[in-house]
């Protein structure tokens, strides 16, 4: 796809693209259709971004799996992002065109955009930050609740791991990680989010363990008995857990983190 060869990093391929990747029935009908299937590739995006959380070591395979899910999706619901991306423009700029319906997509395609190039070195953040901050900046503008404030935990991430010089600081992640807390105050990942980047980079050592504590003191969400559990109560307990494990892998390395 253009987004692909645009950014040097998803594995989309050109015969995923265009007309392809697109409904082709016509009508209301071909409508309704694009838009279940839409809503299977972000569930499927989803899927493997949790995947990514849950394992690590094969976080690479799952996050490409999501960009090529979401932007499946995003080709759907904002047709108008797909022609500007085809036509070779700034695939930044066209996340203006993408509207409501297209939002959480666009927030898995930018999520997974960073998160496949992060692990490959500062170089690659960098072939990808306008993509995924513009995008994110504009999914914050359509829905900022998506993902329990992940459009904010997202950019206050960024922001804590980017210089100045390239919109970077402590300010902006600051102010992003304050509405996340303020969107979802029950969200494990908003803390361990913060704990990792910005409480590192201001080498603030308490607040690091404060929100690590938090995590781990949390009670557990997820299936209590039978009949089985809603399949998102499931998914939620999922998450939840990654997040009590990351906390735990970053308090175990403290003593590295902090000089």
């Amino acid at each position: 796809m253009r987004l692909a060869r645009a950014l040097g990093l998803l594995a989309l391929v050109a015969s995923g693209a265009g007309a392809g990747a697109a409904p082709a029935t016509g009508g209301a009908g071909g409508a309704a259709a694009g838009a279940t299937d839409a809503a299977g590739e972000i569930a499927t995006a989803r899927a493997e971004a949790l995947q990514a959380l849950q394992d690590p070591g094969a976080a690479a395979d799952a996050w490409a799996r999501a960009s090529r899910a979401a932007e499946r999706a995003l080709r759907r619901l904002s047709p108008a992002w797909a022609d500007a991306v085809d036509a070779g423009g700034d695939p930044g700029a066209a996340a203006a065109r993408v509207e409501t319906t297209g939002a959480e997509a666009l927030y898995w395609l930018a999520l997974a955009s960073w998160e496949g190039a992060r692990p490959r070195g500062f170089a690659a953040l960098l072939s990808v930050k306008d993509f995924a901050l513009r995008s994110m900046e504009r999914v914050a503008v359509l829905d900022e609740r998506v993902d329990c404030g992940g459009p904010h935990r997202a950019l206050g991430s960024w922001r804590a791991a980017l210089p100045a010089a390239v919109g970077g600081g402590a300010a902006p992640a600051r102010a992003h990680f304050a509405r996340a807390h303020a969107l979802g105050p029950s969200c494990p990942w908003n803390r361990v989010q913060e704990a990792a980047t910005l409480t590192v980079l201001l080498q603030d050592r308490k607040r690091f363990e404060t929100l690590l504590g938090e995590v781990l003191a949390a009670p557990p969400t997820g299936p209590s008995a039978s009949p089985p559990a809603d399949p998102e109560v499931v998914r939620q307990g999922e998450v939840d857990e990654a997040a009590r494990r990351a906390a735990r892998d970053l308090l175990a390395r403290r003593d590295r983190l902090f000089r």
